[in-house]
C-alpha cells in the first residue's frame, strides 16, 4: 500500500509540475526537485545520492515538459530558428560546466543553491515585472541569460527559463511571448542535454530501472502526469485572477526555500 501512494504521488507532483508550467511560465523543477528528495529517501537512498538522482531525474522530466510547451510556440511561429541555433554553443557550454560542478560541490551547498534559487524566484513573482531602466544588447544579453540559464539547469535540475525571463524581462523591451517561447525551447534544450549527461555519469546503482542518475519510473509517471497539469495550468491562465496566484504561488516558494536551509 506504501509502494502505491508513492507511485501516486509522482502522478500527483508531475501534475503540479506541469500546472505550474502551464500557469506561471516557470520550469518544473522547481517542484519536482524538493519531492523527488524526499522521495528517494523514502526509498531509503543516502542523501548524497539522493540529491543528485532528484537532479538528473527533474532535468528528464522538463524534457518531456519543455517540448510540450515549446511545440505550443512553435505552432504559434514565436520561435526564430536561426536565433535558437545560435544559443546551442551556450547551452552545451553551461551544461558541461553546471554539470561538472554539481559532480565536486558538497550536497548541503547544492541544497542551498537551490533554496537560493527558489528565494529568488518567490521574491520576483511577488514584486512583479519592474519598469526597465537599463537596456542591454541583446548579442550580448542573449548568450548571457542562455549561458546562466544552462549552468542553473544542470546543477539544480531545473528548466532554467526563469533565468532567461528574469533577464530579458529587465533588460530587454523584447515581447513578452517571444521572450516565454525562447525561454521554453533554451529550457528544452537544457533539459535533454543535462538528463543524457547524468544519465552517463557512472554511479552506484541503489534503484532498479536506474541508468546512471536517472530514475525511470519516476521520470515516466511524471511525465504522464505533467501534460494534463500543463493544459489545466494554461486553461485556468485565462479564467482566473493570475495575480492572485502569482503572488500565492511566491508565497509557497519562500516557504520551501526556507524548510530547505534550517
Amino acid at each position: 500500500m506504501e509502494e502505491v501512494f508513492l507511485w501516486g504521488l509522482l502522478l500527483f507532483f508531475g501534475a503540479l509540475s506541469g500546472f505550474a508550467a502551464g500557469l506561471f511560465g516557470i520550469g518544473g523543477g522547481i517542484i519536482l526537485v524538493p519531492f523527488f528528495w524526499w522521495f528517494f529517501s523514502s526509498l531509503g537512498v543516502s542523501e548524497d545520492i539522493a540529491v543528485r538522482l532528484s537532479v538528473g531525474t527533474s532535468l528528464a522530466v522538463i524534457t518531456s515538459v519543455a517540448l510540450f510547451t515549446s511545440g505550443f510556440h512553435f505552432l504559434r511561429g514565436r520561435l526564430n530558428w536561426k536565433e535558437l541555433a545560435g544559443t546551442f554553443v551556450w547551452i552545451a557550454l553551461g551544461v558541461s560546466c553546471g554539470t561538472i560542478a554539481s559532480t565536486y560541490l558538497p550536497t548541503s551547498l547544492l541544497k542551498k543553491g537551490f533554496a537560493f534559487i527558489l528565494l529568488a524566484t518567490g521574491l520576483k513573482l511577488l514584486k512583479g515585472r519592474a519598469e526597465v531602466k537599463l537596456q542591454l544588447k541583446e548579442k550580448v544579453l542573449i548568450p548571457l541569460s542562455v549561458y546562466l540559464s544552462a549552468f542553473l539547469s544542470s546543477m539544480l535540475g531545473i528548466g532554467g527559463g526563469i533565468v532567461i525571463n528574469s533577464l530579458l524581462f529587465t533588460f530587454s523591451r523584447r515581447p513578452a511571448e517571444k521572450v516565454v517561447a525562447l525561454a521554453s525551447a533554451v529550457s528544452f534544450f537544457n533539459a535533454f542535454l543535462g538528463g543524457c549527461f547524468y544519465a552517463a555519469i557512472p554511479t552506484q546503482e541503489v534503484l532498479d530501472w536506474q541508468v546512471g542518475l536517472v530514475y525511470l519510473p519516476a521520470v515516466f509517471l511524471a511525465a504522464l502526469g505533467a501534460v494534463p497539469g500543463i493544459k489545466l495550468g494554461v486553461h485556468i491562465l485565462h479564467r482566473v485572477n493570475a495575480h492572485f496566484l502569482r503572488k500565492a504561488f511566491a508565497l509557497l516558494l519562500l516557504l520551501v526555500s526556507i524548510k530547505l536551509v534550517i
